[in-house]
């Protein structure tokens, strides 16, 4: 029964999938520009409302899994979405007829005085945003979203009340968006910039509080919940668990988080981030499942690991985690388990995946085993990286610890069972490949999260879904006084290949056979082995003379310079990512000298930041799973096709000289290839609205039920809130792979 509910969920998917396709082919035209935040994610359907595995007869199993454990149990006060906000998500205009999806929604049904706030951000924020954001972020200029400074204050304040945190102002993304992303900053530098719009938000929330719904406490500020009574309240719900569930029942406890005197609305996101990690890591399930509030305190949460990993394509052994680079520069030399790990790993183990998904509680057994060994296999430089795993007790996990966990790099991409190779993943998958290059939308943005511009592509997937993959360089080493990417631009040292080679070349890799026509990698900045190819110019490597840092386009097949990060749909609507090397074969972080996580680098002053072009002297690296669920908080990240846009204005904007477009600006048939090839943003646009929209609607789904009160609304991402609490509470030391 379980087999046929995921095929269900699986052609409610393409359904949904395929009107919404259908809805950006109507929307072409449409100008939605975005924050051009760099790669864009897929999005899939939450499905239809089938039960998890363990039910019967069309129930939801021991953990009452069907979607109605909020917090507050039988007190009901999960609820319904509010009024005015059924989607869980806004949709608002965008200025030019068409509609952009923001996350958090507000409405008069909640208490909010909307006027009361327009007046004051029209004396507060408005006019910082209007001075510093108009150039972008509104529908005279460009009209990216948010298009939070327009010369409408209305439309202005619509988006603003988006990214702006009234009970904890600090916390908006309209202050941390310079304070920690060094997002256009104004003034002297971030900090200040940063600070003047925390002293405007928090201007504008003095006149907002008073309206604001109160978050309630279901569990009194003050009264602490010991450890005692959180083994009494699991001892009474596992006497409910029928003898065969149990096993695969878990209890999850936010005691911790609610005795360290975190404010109601911070219990709020770790109840999110809860539910969203481990939907997160729900490889094939096919619908959100909410963990249980067992008691209506909402501190302790059930949840069977069969709801998230009891569904399965035939993978009966884990592949070890770690980085390609500690396995074979010899710093890691066992898994999880004990076994040896060689260099011969990436070809020796290979997931055998079956065409069609199955239900199979062995791989949630198989995938709790690995969490509960914590992240011993991710990226160091010893041979020995601890569990972390301080937790894990006998009969509960801290809930801040489970989430933490699952989304170590290690962990996440064994247990998603993220294969050796991309191309792999891509079969799977079943990405689309029929028209060769022409199956995909291609990208070029010059301002993304990398540190130089970035390439990316669109492919849709037999399924209906979407799948996203960037292509980003090594910045390579620059001459003279230039400190910057922007100095490199200016006086012609330019990196970036895309530029001057806007059709891509796709190549040979390594591990299981690729080809230049499994259309998966592409040719960048070849690094060769004691060699130098013709346009090289390399220079020694950072790693090692023997291996050159090539400077520019070689078109040639081998080791490029280059991470490629990777986004498809889940079968609950929420997002898979995986990170890709130079091979095109995976990884767990990605250098910093391609592109970086902003919250590692948030203390450093500007000027380091804008300095470290090649790899940082503290070598903290993006990492998979945590980084990117953490970046991609509303799903896909917008961003702007500027090789097409540049183009289609006359090509005054696009980089000139040697390596920018000087070589094919003039030929016909070259321009004309790229036009087919790259789609204006105002089509590529309504794609990555209406992919957050079926992220946001996922979750939006784990809001409702895991938030108590009427404000359905999380104002930061509750995932890496809850692990960054963690790592404090723990004292978890930072490396490369936490």
């Amino acid at each position: 029964m379980h087999r046929i509910a995921y095929k269900t969920a699986l052609t409610s998917v393409a359904a949904i999938a395929s009107i919404l396709a259908s809805a950006c082919l109507a929307q072409i035209g449409n100008s939605n520009d975005s924050e051009p935040d760099g790669v864009s994610s897929s999005g899939g359907s939450g499905g239809s409302s089938s039960s998890g595995p363990g039910s019967s007869s069309g129930s939801s199993g021991p953990t009452g899994s069907s979607g109605v454990g909020g917090p507050g149990g039988s007190t009901g006060s999960g609820g319904p979405p509010v009024a005015g906000c059924e989607l869980g998500y806004s949709e608002l205009p965008n200025g030019k007829g068409g509609t952009n999806v923001e996350a958090v929604c507000l409405s008069d049904d909640m208490g909010f005085d909307k006027a009361r706030s327009l007046e004051a951000f029209k004396t507060t924020v408005y006019p910082l945003l209007t001075a510093n954001c108009s150039g972008c972020h509104s529908t005279t200029s460009r009209a990216q979203s948010p298009i939070h400074a327009d010369v409408d204050p209305a439309l202005a304040h619509e988006y603003a009340l988006t990214r702006v945190n009234f009970r904890k102002p600090i916390d908006s993304k309209l202050v941390v968006r310079m304070g920690i992303d060094r997002h256009n900053c104004f003034g002297r530098d971030c900090k200040e910039a940063s600070a003047q719009m925390l002293a405007a938000v928090e201007a504008w929330a003095d006149a907002v509080k008073p309206g604001l719904p109160e978050t309630p406490r279901l569990v009194p500020e003050g009264e602490k919940v010991t450890e005692a009574q959180v083994k009494e309240w699991i001892a009474a719900d596992r006497a409910t668990v029928a003898a065969a569930d149990a096993e695969f029942i878990k209890y999850a406890s936010l005691h911790e988080i609610h005795n360290a005197g975190v404010s109601a609305d911070e219990l709020n996101v770790a109840r999110v981030g809860l539910s969203k990690a481990l939907n997160s890591t729900a490889r094939w399930a096919p619908v959100i499942v909410n963990p249980v509030d067992i008691n209506g305190k909402g501190i302790v949460y059930r949840f069977d690991t069969r709801d998230y990993w009891g569904y399965n394509k035939g993978v009966t052994k884990l592949h070890f985690g770690g980085s390609d680079d500690d396995v074979f520069f010899g710093r890691t030399s066992v898994n999880y388990l004990g076994e040896p790990v060689g260099s011969d790993v990436t070809t020796k183990e290979k997931h055998r995946y079956t065409a069609e998904v199955q239900e199979d509680p062995s791989f949630a057994k198989l995938v709790w085993g690995r969490v509960e060994a914590g992240n011993v296999e991710g990226a160091t430089d010893s041979k020995v990286l601890p569990p972390y795993v301080d937790g894990f007790k006998d009969d509960y996990i801290e809930a801040s610890q489970l989430v933490y966990t699952v989304t170590r790099p290690d962990v996440y991409n064994a247990i998603m069972a993220i294969p050796w190779y991309a191309q792999d993943l891509e079969n799977e998958l079943g990405v689309i490949k029929d028209e060769g290059m022409k199956s995909y939308e291609y990208m070029v943005t010059k301002q993304a999260i990398t540190i130089d511009s970035r390439m990316y592509w669109r492919a849709r997937t037999k399924s209906g879904g979407f799948y996203w993959k960037t292509w980003d360089v090594f910045t390579g080493q620059l001459e003279g006084d230039v400190q910057t990417i922007e100095q490199a631009y200016e006086t012609g040292q330019i990196r970036f290949p895309f530029w001057a080679h806007p059709i891509p070349k796709f190549i040979a890799g390594t591990g299981g056979g690729v080809t230049a026509s499994t259309f998966s990698f592409v040719a960048t900045l070849a690094q060769p082995f004691n060699s130098e190819p013709a346009g090289c110019d390399g220079q020694p490597n950072y790693g090692g003379s023997q291996f050159l840092n090539c400077r520019y386009y070689t078109g040639t097949e081998g080791l490029q310079q280059s991470a490629e990060e990777v986004i498809w749909d889940l079968p609950n609507g929420l997002q898979g990512y995986s990170l890709w090397g130079g091979f095109n074969q995976r990884r767990v972080d990605a250098f910093v000298n391609i592109v970086r996580d902003p919250r590692i680098t948030r203390e450093d002053a500007d000027a380091v930041i804008t300095s470290r072009i090649g790899f940082a002297s503290t070598d903290r690296r993006l990492n998979t799973g945590s980084a990117c669920i953490g970046c991609h908080a509303d799903g896909m990240n917008r961003g702007d096709n500027d090789l097409r846009d540049w183009l289609d204005e006359g090509g005054a904007r696009l980089p000139k000289g040697e390596h920018g477009v000087d070589g094919w600006i003039d030929d016909a048939a070259t321009v004309a290839q790229v036009k087919e090839l790259y789609p204006p943003s105002s089509v590529m646009r309504p794609r990555m609205e209406d992919d957050r929209r079926v992220f946001l609607s996922a979750m939006s789904k784990i809001k409702r039920e895991m938030i108590a009160g009427t404000d359905k609304n999380v104002y930061v991402e509750p995932t890496i809130w809850t692990i960054e609490w963690a790592q404090k509470f723990y004292k978890y030391a930072p490396t490369r792979s936490n």
